[in-house]
């Protein structure tokens, strides 16, 4: 009898550990999503900031009450996230530096997912040239406007890595408009003498950015540049 209690309790013991080990796996990541985010009109990457730039809501459906969670864009436009669930999902983009997006439903399967969105930029930044002359930085470029709202200010970010933007920067010239933008050619000038972050006989990454008026908008960009002084 106690022989029999004792391989009763052992399979007991042995069902539970299996049972474990199959919800581990079952709630264990075994998707993944990437894709890019790229202008509805153009086809072109909408340039993102890694720290303040545009991210991706997503809910997972069938559970109760599921958080909202996020996941952002790298500077190109692309994104990436190993460590998804398959099942099905909302999908939420209206934070960014694009026109606010109706939220999608979205079936995530085992293995890869991937997806383009499409969406029209609050602004265009075009014909940009920038160039180091005389100590200093001059930026040039035109401007594209999607909507009504004014475009609150234009800037010129500089830092040693790629991904400069609004919060990566080593030294940044921002102009204050709050106005519509016209069919002129815009130029920023940054005097690197007046950083002391910023020195000649290095190379850095200068980055154009326009901010809309729209509520919540964040940095439209062009390609970081990379300028040796």
């Amino acid at each position: 009898m106690k022989k029999n209690l004792t391989i009763i309790a052992m399979l007991v013991l042995f069902g539970i550990f299996s049972s474990c080990e199959k919800d581990n796996l079952d709630y264990a990541p075994d998707a993944s999503f990437s894709g890019e985010i790229r202008d509805l009109e153009t086809g072109e990457l909408v340039q993102q900031d890694i720290l303040e730039g545009a991210k991706i809501y997503f809910i997972e459906l069938g559970w109760n009450n599921p958080p909202v969670q996020s996941m952002v864009f790298k500077n190109d436009g692309t994104f990436q996230n190993n460590l998804m669930f398959s099942g099905d999902y909302k999908i939420i983009m209206n934070k960014g530096n694009y026109i606010p997006q109706d939220t999608i439903r979205y079936q995530m399967k085992k293995g890869a997912n991937t997806h383009t969105f499409e969406v029209i930029p609050y602004i265009r930044i075009t014909d940009t040239d920038i160039k180091f002359r005389d100590g200093k930085i001059v930026a040039k470029f035109k401007m594209q406007q999607t909507t009504s709202e004014p475009v609150k200010a234009i800037s010129l970010f500089a830092h040693p890595d790629i991904s400069v933007g609004y919060r990566i920067q080593t030294a940044s010239v921002t102009y204050e408009l709050n106005t519509i933008a016209e069919d002129v050619e815009y130029e920023i000038v940054m005097d690197i003498n007046n950083y002391n972050k910023i020195s000649t006989g290095n190379s850095y990454y200068f980055r154009i950015g326009a901010l809309s008026g729209a509520s919540e908008a964040k940095y439209n960009y062009a390609p970081a540049v990379n300028v040796d002084l």
